[in-house]
């Protein structure tokens, strides 16, 4: 599976990253994983780099889904922060859809293409 995180309980952040081709299933194991992750606390924020991306196998309906998850999840992802870096044309449109259509759910989730950018916006160094 092309998509790792690692939790830093000290710093409240989750660090995700996703490599080659990344498929809209894979999103979703991740997604299941980190939910089910003990050391996953609300008000944690996560910095996703998706730079490595060769191929994104996700649709606008995959996106679709993701939102119906977050709004199950609403109460737990509260105070959550996303900041999602990008290199690719492609990931960027897919990422911002998501960032719009989740906004309900999760206020806090950005799109960057500098990591140093989105490390200044979650507020953790």
């Amino acid at each position: 599976m092309p998509i790792t995180y690692s939790i830093d309980p000290k710093l409240g952040v989750i660090f995700t990253t996703a490599w080659d081709v990344l498929t809209v299933e894979e999103l979703f194991e991740h997604k299941r994983k980190l939910a089910a992750d003990p050391d996953f606390k609300p008000g944690m924020v996560e910095l996703s780099d998706v730079r490595q991306i060769t191929e994104l196998d996700v649709t606008p309906e995959g996106i679709g889904r993701f939102v119906a998850q977050d709004t199950i999840s609403a109460e737990k992802l509260r105070d959550y922060k996303l900041a999602i870096i990008v290199s690719q044309e492609v990931v960027f449109g897919m990422a911002r859809m998501y960032e719009m259509m989740t906004e309900q759910n999760v206020s806090n989730v950005a799109v960057f293409r500098d990591l140093e950018e989105a490390k200044t916006w979650l507020g953790r160094w």
